[in-house]
C-alpha cells in the first residue's frame, strides 16, 4: 500500500501535496477502474507506462484540493512551467495557455484524453485549458520532455494531458465565491451513470466575474514617479491630457485653458507650454476584463458487441469578454488647419497645422468604450476500440471542431473624421467645449475582428504484441493520422467620412497533414532473471513523419529507456527531437500586423540616432509588430537523464532529480523586447538586423509621405498593417524596428528538476511534507540564425533560473489543512528606462515568495451534512506585493509576478 501511496511523481504531489493520499482514502464517489482503459500519457502502446520520460501527475484529490480552480494555473504553479507566457495575468483575464519550461504556449502540447482539440484564441492561437468544466478532470498528466515522435507538432517543451472522469456513477455540484481584486462566481457540477458495457457522463460549468480597473495598483499607472520612475503622461508629443485637451505645434505640446468654447488666446496658451494639464488614463481603461464564460461536457461510450466499443465526446465552452480598451479615446487627434473656425492665431509657425488632442473619453463619460469580444468553440470526437485476435487493438478517432471568434470588437477612434471634424462648424463639434455634445459622436467609429478556426482529425492505431523475450513481450504500435486545418479572418472598420463599415482585411488559409507513427516496447531484462543490478531494463523506440502542406516534411524520432537496479532506485534516460510548425495565423501576415509611432529608450550617445526627448532620454521611431510570410517550423533536440530514489529504510520517502537538454532551432517568437533595441550599444549590435537607422530630412513635413525617408514608405503603406492613432511627429523619427513574429536563432537551455516527497503518519493525523525545485543552468539565445549566442538567464523578459513550491499538508479523518509556500527567484532587470535624461543603471530583483494556505472538512458521517464538502482556500495570504520593476511603462513585471495579492476562495460542494 505504501509504494501505491507514493507512486504519484514527486513534482506532481508538489501541487497541493494530497497526491500521497489520493489512493490511500477511497474517493467521494464511487468509481469503477478499467485498467486498460486507463488513458497513459506519453506513449501510444497500450498498457505500458512512457520509458524514459519523466512525468508529472495530479489527481482528483490533487484537483479539489488546490487553491485556485483554474486549469491552466494548474500548471502554471509548477516549478517546471513558467508564467512567461499567455496566462490570465499578462492577458487581462481573456486566455490562457501553458508554457513549460519558459519555451513558449505553442511549444507545449495540451490535450483531453489524449487528444488534440480546435484552438482558440484570435491574434495567437493557444489551446485554453479551461476549455472544459473543472468537475469534468479527473486528473493531469504532465511530460516534461519531448514528445513529437508519438504527437507529432507543438510536443516540444512537453505534454500536458487534461484527463476526464470514465466510468462515474453520481452527481456533484460545486458553488465557489472568489474574491481579491475582483469578484468570482462559480457553479459546476458533474452527473454520470454507468452500467454494463458503458456509461455516461456530463458535466457543466458558469463562472463569471467583474472587471479590474488599471489604476487599481498604483504601480500599473501612467504616473510612476513615485516609484522613481516617469510621467508616461507626458512624454514627447504623446500626451494624456485633461478635459481641456492639449495642442501639439511641431514638437511642442501646449496645455489648453477653459473657455466655455471660445478659441483660447495665443497668450494664454503660450504660458501652458510644456505644462498641459494631464489625466492619468489608467483610470479609464481595465487591466482585468469582466467575464462570463459557459462550459460542458458530455461523454458516452458503449460496447455494442463483445470486444467493440464506441464513444462520443462533445466539447461546448462559450467565453464573453468585456472591458473598458477604446483605442485612444482619451488623446484624439483633431487637425486645425490655418483655415479652420478653430485655428489658433498668433502662436509659433502661424502657416502650419495645429493638433489638438481631445480626452473624448473625460468629456463623454456616457458613450461606450467597452470591448466586447466572444468567443464560441464546439468539438466533436467519435472514437472507437475494436479487439483482434492475439491481444491486438485498432483504435479510431474522429474529431471536427469549430471555434468562431469577434477577437478585437470595440469603438475605435474615427481617424479620418478626427482630420476633418473642426474644418467647419457644420459637424457640429467644438473642441474647446467641456462636457458632452452631440458633434463629436462622429468622432466615434468601430472595429470588429472575426476569425473562425476550423480542425478535423483522423486517426487510425493498430497495437499489440509481436513476440515474447525472455523479459516479457515485445509491443508494437502503428497508425496514421491526417488532419486537415482551416482559419478565416474578417475585419472591419468604419474608418470613414460616412461612418459605415468597410471590410479592411479577408484572408483564409487551409493546411493539410499526412503523419505515419510507430513505437515498439522492448523488456530487455525483468526481475525473474534474476540478473544482477537489474531488476528490469526496458526501452521504447518511436518515430514519426509529417508531411505537411503547406511546411515540408518532417520526421522525429525518439528513444527512452528505463533501469531498475533494485527496487529503491529507478533510472531513466531518453533523447528525441521535436518540431512546431507555425500556425495558420503565424503563417499568414495579412492576419496580424501593426506598424505604429512610438518612443524608445536611447542610451547609444549616437549622432546619427539621436534622442529626440532628452527627458526621458527617448527617441520617436516607427515599429512594426505582427505576422511574417515563409516562417519555417521550429525543430529542437531534447535529451534528459533522471532517477528515483525510495528507500527501503523510509518506504514513504521519495527523491527524484532529472536533469534536461535542450537544443531549440528556428524559434518563432515575437521579437523579445524589441522597445530596448536602442538602449543600449551592446543592445543595437545584438538586434542590429532589425534596425533600419533612417533619420528624415530637414525638408519632412509631417503627414507628407513625399517628403520622407524613402525607407520609410514600404512600412506606412503595407496593405497588411494597422497604424495606431499617434500624436508623434514622424519628422522627429529616426529609423525603424523591423520586428515581429520571426524565426528567431537558436535557444539552448539546460537545468535541473529536484523533488523531495514524504508522508508521515501519527496517530493525531497524517503529515504529507513535500518539496519540487527547478533550477536552470543554462539559457542562451541567439536573435539570428548562425548567431552569436547571449545569456539571456535571469534577465528581464527571459527564464528565471530558480522556481520551487514548497507544503505541508494535514489530514485526519474528514479534516485537510495545507500551507504552501511558491517561490520564484530573481534576476537582473537589464531593461531599465531613461528618468530626466539619465538612464537608470541595471537593477536586481528580489526574489519573491508567497504563501497559500487552505482548510477543509468533508462531511462523510451518514448524516443531514453526508457528501457535503467546505472549504476555505486563501493564495497569497501575506498579501505580499509583487517587486517594483522599472521597465517600458509600468512598473511590474507581470511575467514572473503578478497584481491581484491576496485571493480568498470559499467553495462549498455537493456528493450525491
Amino acid at each position: 500500500m505504501r509504494a501505491i501511496l507514493m507512486g504519484t511523481t514527486a513534482a506532481g504531489v508538489v501541487l497541493t501535496g494530497h497526491a500521497a493520499w489520493a489512493q490511500q482514502t477511497a474517493a467521494p464517489a464511487p468509481e469503477a477502474v478499467e485498467v486498460e482503459a486507463i488513458v497513459v500519457t506519453g506513449t501510444a502502446i497500450r498498457g505500458v507506462a512512457p520509458v524514459g520520460s519523466a512525468t508529472v501527475g495530479m489527481t482528483r484529490e490533487d484537483l479539489v484540493q488546490a487553491p485556485a480552480k483554474d486549469a491552466s494555473a494548474l500548471v502554471a504553479s509548477l516549478p517546471q512551467a513558467s508564467s512567461q507566457g499567455t496566462t490570465l495575468a499578462s492577458s487581462g483575464g481573456r486566455a490562457a495557455g501553458v508554457n513549460l519550461r519558459g519555451l513558449g504556449n505553442n511549444a507545449t502540447l495540451v490535450l483531453f484524453d489524449s487528444r488534440r482539440v480546435v484552438p482558440q484564441g484570435g491574434n495567437a492561437q493557444v489551446s485554453d485549458p479551461n476549455l472544459i468544466p473543472f468537475s469534468a478532470i479527473e486528473r493531469v498528466e504532465v511530460v516534461t520532455d519531448g514528445a513529437s515522435a508519438i504527437y507529432g507538432s507543438d510536443a516540444v517543451a512537453g505534454v500536458v494531458n487534461y484527463i476526464t472522469r470514465r466510468n462515474y456513477d453520481g452527481a456533484e455540484i460545486t458553488g465557489r465565491w472568489v474574491n481579491s481584486l475582483y469578484d468570482q462566481y462559480v457553479i459546476d457540477g458533474v452527473i454520470g451513470r454507468t452500467w454494463e458495457g458503458g456509461g455516461v457522463m456530463f458535466a457543466g460549468s458558469w463562472d463569471k466575474n467583474d472587471s479590474v480597473p488599471r489604476s487599481t495598483r498604483d504601480y500599473m499607472r501612467q504616473d510612476l514617479r513615485p516609484f522613481g520612475g516617469n510621467d508616461n503622461r507626458l512624454v514627447g508629443t504623446t500626451v494624456y491630457p485633461g478635459a481641456p485637451g492639449a495642442l501639439i505645434i511641431g514638437n511642442t505640446v501646449y496645455g489648453l485653458p477653459q473657455t466655455n468654447g471660445a478659441i483660447p488666446n495665443a497668450a494664454d496658451v503660450l504660458a501652458l507650454q510644456g505644462t498641459p494639464e494631464l489625466y492619468d488614463s489608467s483610470y479609464l481603461y481595465d487591466f482585468y476584463t469582466a467575464r462570463e464564460r459557459h462550459a460542458a461536457m458530455f461523454k458516452l461510450r458503449q460496447e455494442v458487441a463483445p470486444g467493440f466499443e464506441l464513444g462520443y465526446t462533445g466539447i461546448y465552452n462559450l467565453r464573453e469578454n468585456s472591458s473598458r480598451a477604446g483605442d485612444g479615446f482619451e488623446r484624439v487627434s483633431i487637425r486645425l488647419t490655418p483655415d479652420s473656425p478653430y485655428y489658433i492665431p498668433g502662436m509659433p509657425n502661424p502657416t502650419a497645422n495645429q493638433t489638438l488632442v481631445y480626452n473624448f473619453s473625460l468629456n463623454n463619460p456616457d458613450v461606450s468604450r467597452s470591448q466586447d469580444n466572444r468567443e464560441e468553440t464546439i468539438n466533436h470526437s467519435i472514437d472507437m476500440t475494436l479487439d483482434l485476435p492475439r491481444d491486438y487493438r485498432f483504435s479510431g478517432l474522429l474529431t471536427y471542431g469549430k471555434t468562431d471568434s469577434c477577437n478585437v470588437c470595440q469603438p475605435q477612434v474615427n481617424t479620418t473624421v478626427g482630420n476633418v471634424i473642426a474644418s467647419n462648424a457644420s459637424w457640429g463639434f467644438n473642441p474647446y467645449l467641456l462636457g458632452s455634445q452631440p458633434g463629436a459622436d462622429a468622432l466615434v467609429g468601430g472595429f470588429i475582428q472575426q476569425y473562425d478556426t476550423v480542425l478535423f482529425d483522423a486517426v487510425a492505431k493498430i497495437d499489440g504484441p509481436l513476440f515474447s523475450l525472455p523479459a516479457g513481450e515485445v509491443r508494437l504500435a502503428a497508425g496514421t493520422e491526417f488532419s486537415r486545418h482551416k482559419l478565416y479572418l474578417k475585419a472591419q472598420n468604419t474608418l470613414n467620412l460616412a461612418g459605415d463599415y468597410q471590410t479592411s482585411r479577408f484572408t483564409k488559409s487551409m493546411r493539410e497533414v499526412k503523419s505515419a507513427f510507430a513505437e515498439v516496447f522492448v523488456p530487455i531484462v525483468s526481475e525473474a532473471q534474476g540478473v544482477p543490478l537489474m531488476q528490469s531494463l526496458d526501452l521504447s523506440a518511436a518515430i514519426r513523419y509529417d508531411s505537411y502542406s503547406d511546411a515540408g516534411d518532417t520526421t522525429n524520432p525518439k528513444i527512452g529507456l528505463t533501469w531498475r537496479p533494485n527496487e529503491e532506485f529507478l533510472v531513466r534516460a531518453s533523447w528525441g527531437t521535436s518540431f512546431r510548425a507555425p500556425t495558420l495565423i503565424e503563417a499568414n501576415p495579412a492576419t496580424v500586423g501593426q506598424t505604429n509611432r512610438v518612443y524608445v529608450s536611447n542610451g547609444l550617445n549616437d549622432p546619427n540616432i539621436p534622442v529626440t526627448n532628452p527627458a526621458s532620454g527617448q527617441s520617436a521611431v516607427l515599429s512594426r509588430t505582427g505576422n511574417t510570410a515563409g516562417l519555417r517550423p521550429e525543430s529542437a533536440t531534447i535529451w534528459s537523464l533522471g532517477g528515483e530514489y525510495r528507500p527501503n529504510y523510509l518506504p514513504d520517502l521519495k527523491l527524484s532529480l532529472t536533469y534536461y537538454n535542450v537544443n531549440y532551432e528556428d524559434r518563432i517568437e515575437n521579437l523579445p523586447n524589441q522597445t530596448l533595441i536602442l538602449s543600449s550599444p551592446e543592445n543595437l549590435a545584438l538586434y542590429k538586423d532589425f534596425f533600419i537607422a533612417a533619420p528624415q530630412p530637414t525638408s519632412c513635413v509631417n503627414g507628407d509621405y513625399s517628403t520622407y525617408n524613402p525607407a520609410y514608405r514600404p512600412w506606412l503603406t503595407d496593405p497588411n498593417a494597422v497604424y495606431s492613432p499617434s500624436t508623434i511627429n514622424d519628422c522627429s523619427m529616426v529609423g525603424i524596428i523591423t520586428g515581429g513574429r520571426l524565426n528567431l536563432g537558436q535557444v539552448k537551455q539546460s537545468g535541473l528538476d529536484f523533488g523531495v516527497n514524504y508522508l508521515h503518519e501519527t496517530s493525531i493525523g497524517d503529515f504529507a511534507f513535500n518539496a519540487s525545485v527547478s533550477k536552470v543552468l543554462n539559457l542562451e539565445k541567439s536573435v539570428v540564425a548562425g548567431g552569436p549566442l547571449f545569456d539571456a538567464l535571469d534577465t528581464y523578459g527571459f527564464q528565471v533560473s530558480e522556481r520551487g513550491r514548497f507544503n505541508v499538508n494535514y489530514r485526519r479523518d474528514g479534516l485537510t489543512a495545507n500551507v504552501t509556500a511558491n517561490y520564484v527567484g530573481s534576476y537582473l532587470n537589464n531593461a531599465t528606462i531613461t528618468v530626466g535624461g539619465v538612464k537608470l543603471p541595471d537593477t536586481e530583483i528580489p526574489a519573491w515568495t508567497t504563501w497559500d494556505a487552505g482548510l477543509a472538512y468533508d462531511f462523510d458521517d451518514g448524516g443531514v451534512l453526508d457528501g457535503v464538502r467546505v472549504a476555505v482556500n486563501v493564495q497569497n495570504f501575506t498579501d505580499e506585493q509583487p517587486p517594483i520593476v522599472l521597465s517600458g511603462t509600468t512598473a511590474v513585471d507581470l511575467g514572473n509576478h503578478n497584481p491581484f495579492g491576496r485571493v480568498w476562495s470559499v467553495e462549498l460542494t455537493k456528493r450525491f
